[in-house]
């Protein structure tokens, strides 16, 4: 086999992943309901445990630079396959919070090194493309996502209890482990993963600037992706069913958005992607608010508000690795962790609104992050022009 077609499969195995590691992801917020009806868990305990878990995420995030190094990327994906997939399976037999909150545990060891290694994979195989592929292979997290709401909102709405999907898609996330090549058939860079780089990376102001966009990036990615299907459920009563649609639409927005993104990266600026969209999502965003009291208003708003809002995550990280001339697997990994800790306190700080006033209400936090983020990019923007004159 030669290297072309090694890489086209790895590229299908990293495609495959970011769609079961979506699923995956997606299951717990269209099971929600169910699930905190069968434990009796609040929201607020729902997202205490988002939290947590983002601490470990932040964790096996850092060090999954040093395993993947010393091991090799490919083989810490398949193990971190294997164990999303067997939290998957464990799932199933929960039955108090507690039993919940240590398979969330085991979960964040697993999707720390995905998180971690999946982007920096795709980065090794097409390095400087403007991002084209980043967005591709991301635009199949949408593509999990919007499957897997319309898929088990409809099983759920038919009365299949969530206890029967749980193992299904364990089932499929570890049969992704055998896409991959043999490591020793695909030579990637080595990573640096000397203490003495991340210093080099923390002391850049610029990685400052990209790493809080992309917190804020991911928490208002995070509290529609999150929390729209049991919006939908909770406000509108409504079943299963409406509220995986509901949140499918925001995915297949998404899709939309980073598989176009994908054909514009070689023609726009990605920069100027970047800040357009911004701008775009956060006002969109101020709209909801507005059409809120109509169920069909609200999945054309989750459509065209997914579809904005797409391209941010990985065109940033993409954006970071062009800018900044540091090791791209570290550095996408320490951004990693802002985006990830970002998705984490917007799901806590909606359930504990959600909670305390009202889960519409808690919607308030999009337009308020993305609104932060507009000002990082454009800080950043100005900091860049500086320094360009200087040089």
């Amino acid at each position: 086999m030669n290297t072309d077609k090694i890489i086209k499969k790895t590229d299908y195995a990293a495609m495959a992943s970011m769609l079961f590691f979506a699923s995956s992801v997606t299951i717990i917020p269209i099971c929600l309901v169910k699930i905190t009806q069968d434990l009796s868990i609040t929201l607020t305990q729902v997202g205490i445990l988002n939290f947590i878990q983002t601490f470990e995420l932040l964790f096996s995030l850092i060090f999954s630079i040093y395993i993947g190094a010393r091991f090799g990327k490919i083989k810490v994906i398949r193990f971190a396959l294997l164990v999303v997939a067997s939290s998957l399976f464990l799932m199933s037999f929960c039955q108090t919070f507690w039993h919940v909150l240590i398979i969330f545990v085991i979960a964040g060891l697993g999707s720390g090194f995905l998180e971690g290694l999946l982007t920096p994979i795709v980065e090794d195989l097409h390095p400087k493309d403007e991002g084209k592929k980043m967005n591709l292979v991301h635009a199949f997290w949408p593509v999990g996502v919007c499957a897997t709401l319309l898929i088990v909102g409809e099983l759920l709405s038919w009365g299949i209890s969530w206890r029967y999907v749980f193992p299904v898609l364990a089932l499929l996330l570890a049969g992704v482990c055998f896409l991959y090549p043999s490591p020793k058939k695909l030579i990637l860079p080595k990573s640096r993963a000397d203490f003495s780089h991340s210093l080099e990376i923390f002391s850049q102001p610029r990685f400052w600037f990209l790493g809080m966009s992309l917190f804020f990036s991911g928490g208002a990615e995070g509290g529609f992706a999150f929390w729209t299907a049991s919006y939908i459920q909770l406000h509108f009563n409504a079943l299963p069913r409406a509220g995986g649609f509901g949140a499918a639409c925001f995915a297949i927005g998404m899709v939309i958005g980073r598989f176009l993104t994908s054909r514009l990266a070689y023609k726009i600026k990605l920069k100027k992607l970047l800040f357009s969209f911004a701008v775009c999502s956060f006002i969109l965003s101020l709209l909801f608010f507005l059409i809120v009291p109509n169920l069909y208003l609200l999945f054309g708003f989750m459509l065209a508000m997914g579809f904005t809002i797409a391209c941010l995550w990985p065109s940033i990280q993409s954006y970071s690795a062009s800018v900044l001339n540091v090791d791209p697997t570290m550095l996408m990994v320490f951004i990693a962790c802002f985006g990830a800790t970002g998705y984490s306190t917007a799901t806590l700080f909606m359930g504990i609104i959600g909670d305390n006033w009202d889960l519409q209400k808690s919607f308030i936090i999009a337009p308020i992050y993305l609104m932060l983020l507009i000002l990082l990019l454009f800080f950043e923007r100005s900091f860049t022009s500086k320094e360009q004159f200087k040089s």
